[in-house]
């Protein structure tokens, strides 16, 4: 996949509960993300989890987001500027029930990497409901789940394991290869 292909998919997916992801093209950031005011349904949250090879940042635009860095949870709003996420760092995002949010991302350095791992995990709009799924999405995309304990060596390889040889044993792969790694 290059990023002439990316560019023929259509820009904003579904992120369930009336929220979406805009990717921005040619554009200092990457993702923005709006997280609609939902009061009777569950509102955005992204498991605590780290990146190899990339460091992400945030900016709020409207609202406020909590974010764990390291062990600290902490509420940002668009006072706070750019978020420093560093690669290697467990983080986690958690928005707030009956608030709007309005989010945008990037990484460092900047590829289409992050725009190809999130097309992968939300393939037709939907979150995947199958573990294996989530490795092989996580696998591809620099994205590594962070178990108690954070032994990153063996969430590393728990990572590879299930997404690179187990789960396309039985039939799991991501829908676009671009950016697919190798060992």
């Amino acid at each position: 996949m290059t990023i002439a292909d990316l560019e023929t998919l259509p820009p904003t997916l579904e992120l369930g509960h009336q929220s979406t992801m805009t990717f921005l093209r040619n554009e200092p950031y990457l993702a923005r993300v709006h997280v609609a005011a939902i009061t009777d349904g569950e509102t955005l949250y992204v498991p605590p989890h780290w990146h190899e090879t990339h460091d992400e940042l945030f900016r709020i635009i409207k609202g406020r987001l909590r974010v764990l860095i390291g062990k600290e949870w902490r509420d940002y709003t668009s006072a706070d500027g750019e978020i420093c996420i560093p690669r290697g760092t467990v983080h986690s995002l958690k928005g707030f029930q009956g608030e709007e949010t309005i989010f945008e991302e990037r990484t460092e350095p900047m590829d289409a990497e992050k725009e190809v791992f999130f097309r992968n995990f939300l393939v037709d709009g939907k979150l995947p409901t199958s573990f294996l799924q989530v490795m092989v999405v996580c696998y591809h995309g620099d994205m590594r789940l962070a178990f108690p304990g954070n032994i990153k060596w063996l969430e590393s390889g728990l990572v590879t394991l299930f997404g690179y040889y187990i789960a396309p044993l039985f039939g799991y792969k991501v829908k676009y290869e671009g950016y697919k790694k190798t060992i």
